[in-house]
């Protein structure tokens, strides 16, 4: 009987995991406290590599203000309040820079903007780590001269049981 009792939990539990899909869990796995463990932010001028920074930082063992802290709640449906903050050397305490409310589909961050929606980014995420990835580029033109701009950066976040 018991052994009847595992096989259909087992079932059940694998027809659950098949339907709802890797996007459903990733979602789920976003929302929590996170800090930030390491910075990478590569710039490029016309392709070419102009400047690369790696940051590795402490979030338990805060020390400049690149120490992040970044607190995901679900707002509503897949819209996710993300708080950000950075530590204030001056205070000597974790301060509120920047609350964004994003829309989570699959593993896109998505951000509205003039009322549309904007790609703002690509997240990984699992039971203990969260990685997200951002890439901006803008053209600029001087004496009829177009210079393509670009800054990958990847920021690379660990589960923090509390918001400190």
């Amino acid at each position: 009987m018991k052994r009847i009792f595992y096989l259909l939990a087992a079932v059940i539990g694998l027809s659950l995991t098949s339907s709802c899909g890797k996007a459903f869990f990733d979602q789920v796995l976003l929302e929590g406290n996170w800090g930030l463990i390491r910075s990478e932010m590569t710039t490029s001028v016309n392709g070419t590599v102009t400047e690369s920074l790696i940051t590795d930082c402490d979030p338990l063992n805060p020390k400049s203000p690149m120490d992040t802290q970044l607190a995901i709640r679900t707002a509503s449906g897949n819209y996710y309040e993300f708080s950000t903050y950075n530590w204030d050397m001056v205070r000597g305490a974790w301060s509120l820079l920047m609350k964004d409310n994003l829309i989570v589909r699959d593993n896109v961050l998505y951000i509205i903007e003039g009322g549309r929606e904007m790609e703002f980014g690509h997240f990984t995420a699992t039971a203990s780590t969260l990685t997200i990835e951002t890439i901006d580029i803008f053209d600029e033109v001087v004496g009829g001269v177009v210079t393509q701009h670009s800054t990958v950066s990847r920021s690379t976040y660990r589960r923090l049981s509390d918001l400190l």
